[in-house]
């Protein structure tokens, strides 16, 4: 009997180390499991729960509390500090599930996960890609702090730097997004994590984190594990939505109150002249009134935009409210649709805004500044969009012209991905034009530019020594 069990011992063995790497000890590296495991599960919940945290303190404090300038503790830095050891915690779990052998035996339909052969490669520098993006992304925010600490157009250098952020934030969630993705191609995801999306809060499973799954341990079934890893994955994606709609918000305000202090001058201007027609003043409030027009329509598709990201995050989060992911499937589908809808409307209120108030907006450079924003709004919905636009529509080609397609470089492997190939391709695409429109900025959003210092005087500190007549 011992020498039949040693045979099976020994093949145990073999799987354990097979799951969690070849020459691993569970227990010697199971402190190094738990953080990856957690980092997996949870990241996308802690910094939806820091970003709520962090528009608190700037409501309440900003960049000042109790006439004390706030050099660490403003709700930017506390944002970089937020952004920077998440990105460390998901450094260490990503490089850490990469050198885990895929789990083709479980799971057969991991076999082709790395046929393509610019993939692996294109995924794994993905992470270096964020570093970068969030390293670019404080330097200029830090330039435009210095501005506010001299309380130089502290409303507009606030709008900026948020503007700034978003790179930063959207690649820190789309490399979150991944690791729910690693953790299914390793065999991680076990039955008993089925049972209840509070499965890893109940007191007898907290200390599971940090232990190496056992041998003996059932593995949930490949759909059931996909559905699970697919919808950690699409919480991360959420969180940056959100946050991609408080950005549009901002910048939308502070492309119409450029406007209006544009036309506000204008006005002034033309009080002081005295040689102004008479009729120019009408010409003057009808400007005025179509100023005010163009902004209600402006805030009516900017607005059901962040009413869709919210109600896809609450979606989200249904499994944890007692729904079934069957209904959450149901009703994700049908704001997907809406999502798309409205992320047109708000980029299509972007164009009309730039061209009616193009020359109110030439302080602004616009045309840079616009494009940057539209491209950060196609993140959320329309290039997804677009991918599966595409692959759709190779289905429906004669087999002749889905061998051509096949055959173009790059194309033709992109449009016959797996969707488990596109839940690490998209990401990482994401990430790299996250570092891509992060360099723009260094470009567009410069804390030097001439425009800022416009309403300067309004935002500065007088005293008793300074002239009367600025304070008029």
């Amino acid at each position: 009997t011992q020498m039949q069990q040693q045979p099976v011992a020994c093949m145990a063995a073999s799987r354990g180390a097979a799951i969690h790497g070849a020459g691993i000890s569970a227990g010697g590296h199971r402190w190094e499991q738990g953080l990856w495991r957690a980092s997996v599960r949870y990241s996308g919940m802690l910094v939806y729960a820091g970003l709520f945290v962090l528009a608190v303190w700037r409501k309440v404090c900003f960049y000042w509390c109790c006439g004390m300038w706030l050099s660490i503790l403003n709700y930017m830095s506390l944002l970089y500090l937020l952004v920077g050891t998440a990105l460390g915690y998901l450094l260490i779990g990503f490089y850490q599930a990469a050198q885990i052998p895929v789990d083709v035996v479980e799971y057969p339909e991991l076999k082709d996960l790395w046929s393509v052969g610019w993939l692996k490669p294109f995924v794994l520098l993905a992470p270096i890609a964020t570093c970068v993006t969030v390293a670019l992304g404080w330097l200029l925010t830090e330039s435009h702090i210095f501005e506010i600490h001299k309380r130089l157009s502290m409303t507009k250098h606030d709008r900026a730097v948020q503007i700034i952020a978003l790179p930063t934030v959207f690649g820190l969630m789309a490399l979150a997004s991944m690791l729910p993705v690693f953790e299914l191609t390793t065999g991680s995801i076990t039955a008993e994590m089925l049972k209840s999306p509070w499965y890893d809060f109940q007191p007898l499973n907290i200390l599971s984190l940090f232990q190496a799954r056992q041998p003996g341990d059932k593995p949930a079934s490949w759909n059931d594990a996909k559905l699970l890893a697919f919808w950690r994955y699409e919480t991360c994606m959420y969180v940056a939505d959100i946050f991609e709609a408080w950005v549009l918000y901002q910048f939308g305000r502070l492309v119409l109150e450029q406007v209006r202090e544009s036309m506000s001058k204008e006005e002034e201007t033309s009080a002081l002249d005295s040689e102004t027609p008479a009729h120019l003043s009408k010409v003057e409030r009808d400007l005025q009134d179509s100023h005010a027009a163009v902004t209600s329509l402006t805030w009516v598709g900017t607005s059901l935009f962040v009413v869709t990201c919210v109600a896809q995050s609450a979606a989200s989060l249904w499994p944890y409210l007692g729904g079934s992911q069957e209904d959450q499937e149901a009703l994700m589908s049908h704001l997907q649709v809406a999502g798309f809808v409205t992320s047109c409307a708000a980029i299509y209120n972007l164009v009309v805004v730039e061209q009616a108030f193009h020359r109110h907006l030439e302080p602004l450079r616009p045309l840079l500044k616009f494009m940057t924003v539209k491209m950060l709004v196609s993140l959320c919905f329309l290039q997804k969009a677009v991918l599966t636009g595409l692959q759709i529509f190779n289905q429906y080609l004669p087999g002749a012209m889905q061998t051509v397609i096949r055959r173009v470089p790059l194309v033709g492997d992109i449009v016959h991905l797996t969707d488990l190939q596109i839940h690490l391709f998209y990401p990482a695409l994401i990430i790299y034009e996250c570092l891509l429109l992060a360099i723009l900025h260094l470009l567009v959003w410069k804390s030097n530019e001439p425009w800022y210092k416009e309403s300067q005087k309004e935002s500065l500190n007088y005293t008793e020594n300074d002239p009367l007549l600025l304070k008029g």
